[in-house]
């Protein structure tokens, strides 16, 4: 067929040309942009996959950077501790020096001044280093966290905060008249010269008691003394011998507000508590814990022939004794030491020997006695609540004890630091190398293949030049057609 129409040929070609212009197009689209999904219409899946991958590349790198400040703070935190060790250790020296009796007044007071110069320092930090601003020492070890990428990973860190009470705790007035440093103010519970050169202290001794006719304090712990076979003491308030033979009647009560719970009763021996409704007597060494509310101590009746049991309250001052800590009998004061009866029978519930035995039989001067670290609240009292003008002095060892008690503290801080810091530095290595792999991820479905896109557009190139040649001869068909009118 003739006619002045396209022929066939050229639509075939130009729709090859056509093809062949795009492919050329996004050849060069993707070579200039480097991204092998450079068209809206190139695989859409791979740019999700993609998309992913970039999301966790840029959370590992930026868990990467969070790590190594992490792992900066707890360098720092370890160098904090290196130097409060330092401190100890110094303090741990003039301790050993100050317990001699050859020192002079002088001697000790520059000692003690000393030491508390460093435990001062100490102090300052340990509750000041900062890192970024931030308390080096948290409130509980490990409570911090740190993200190292996406997907929920993280890790815990932080250093604990240290308490060091035992060895450095609120101020206090030093009493020593004609001693060293009298009427200084210091925060070392244990001065080193408290040892040899210290003026004996009544610890635990305590100077406020009540006795029938007058009040129990409001918000006051007491603890029940000189009660003896022929002293009752009523909790209910009501006449009569409820204890044994030997009693006289009703030689004290305190009314009957224990049973309103305007104070509390539990005896010494097992920490149970004492009731009214269970007719029970007050015992020696029983604590009382007073409400918010006074509360009366009934008068002994003008006919008995006792002597009221006295209630004395505990001991809370500078002078009370502490928790594991170990003391020198300087005097036995007005007690025959019997340690079943008075002070020393409460002494003998809250403390123990040196060596950790019973205290038992009969305490002499020069004993050294250990308050129980694990006292329970009724033998803490008791120990808190002397009355026979018992004396003390620290033992030689107690200031040196207290610091290796914080230097353990110290070191277990720096495991805890060192621990935190080689698992940082596993997540951190791991971290690096899921970084890789995601950039690798990320790249292999992003990134043109040069080499195989530059073959694919001179491919699309030369079939683009055959296309719009073989156009031309298509078109000439129509030349022909013009020769005919021409003759």
């Amino acid at each position: 067929m003739a006619n002045i129409g396209a022929t066939t040929a050229f639509y075939k070609v130009e729709t090859s040309l056509t093809r062949a212009n795009n492919e050329v197009s996004k050849s060069m689209e993707r070579l200039a942009t480097g991204k092998q999904n450079a068209n809206a219409g190139d695989r859409s899946s791979y740019v999700a996959m993609s998309d992913t991958f970039k999301m966790d590349y840029v959370g590992t790198k930026a868990g990467i950077k969070g790590a190594s400040v992490v792992m900066g703070y707890l360098e720092t935190g370890m160098r904090v501790l290196d130097s409060a060790s330092s401190l100890l250790s110094r303090l741990q020296e003039l301790a050993v020096l100050g317990a001699n009796d050859t020192n002079t007044v002088q001697d000790h007071e520059a000692i003690n001044l000393e030491a508390e110069a460093l435990a001062d320092e100490f102090n300052r930090l340990m509750t000041t280093s900062t890192y970024k601003g931030k308390d080096v020492f948290v409130t509980n070890a490990g409570s911090e966290y740190v993200g190292l990428g996406g997907r929920g990973a993280e890790m815990t860190f932080g250093i604990g905060r240290l308490t060091y009470t035992e060895l450095y705790d609120t101020e206090r007035t030093v009493s020593y008249t004609g001693g060293p440093n009298n009427g200084a103010k210091v925060n070392l519970v244990a001065l080193p010269s408290d040892a040899v050169n210290a003026k004996p202290t009544k610890f635990g001794y305590s100077s406020t008691t009540v006795t029938a006719g007058n009040n129990l304090l409001a918000d006051t712990e007491y603890v029940v003394r000189g009660v003896t076979s022929t002293t009752e003491v009523e909790l209910d308030g009501v006449g009569g011998v409820n204890g044994g033979a030997g009693e006289e009647d009703s030689s004290a009560s305190i009314g009957t507000a224990q049973a309103s719970s305007d104070l509390t009763i539990k005896k010494l021996s097992d920490g149970s508590d004492k009731t009214a409704a269970s007719g029970h007597d007050m015992a020696d060494g029983d604590h009382i814990v007073v409400a918010s509310s006074p509360v009366a101590v009934a008068a002994v009746d003008a006919s008995d022939k006792t002597t009221s049991a006295t209630f004395v309250a505990v001991n809370t001052s500078s002078t009370a004794f502490v928790k594991g800590r170990s003391y020198v009998i300087h005097s036995l004061g007005s007690s025959d030491g019997d340690t079943t009866a008075g002070d020393a029978a409460m002494l003998a519930a809250g403390a123990t020997n040196k060596d950790g035995s019973a205290l038992s039989g009969t305490l002499r001067v020069g004993q050294k006695i250990t308050i129980k670290s694990d006292a329970s609240t009724e033998e803490f009292a008791a120990v808190n609540a002397l009355i026979q003008n018992m004396e003390f002095t620290l033992a030689s060892e107690t200031l040196t004890e207290d610091i290796e008690a914080v230097q353990a503290k110290i070191n277990t801080a720096r495991v805890q630091a060192g621990s935190q810091y080689a698992a940082l530095e596993s997540a951190v290595a791991y971290t690096t190398d899921l970084t890789a792999q995601y950039e690798l991820g990320y790249n292999t479905v992003n990134d043109v293949n040069f080499s195989m896109e530059t073959a694919h557009l001179a491919k699309n190139q030369i079939l683009q030049q055959a296309a719009t040649a073989m156009l031309a001869q298509a078109n000439t068909g129509q030349q022909a057609l013009l020769q005919l009118v021409q003759r």
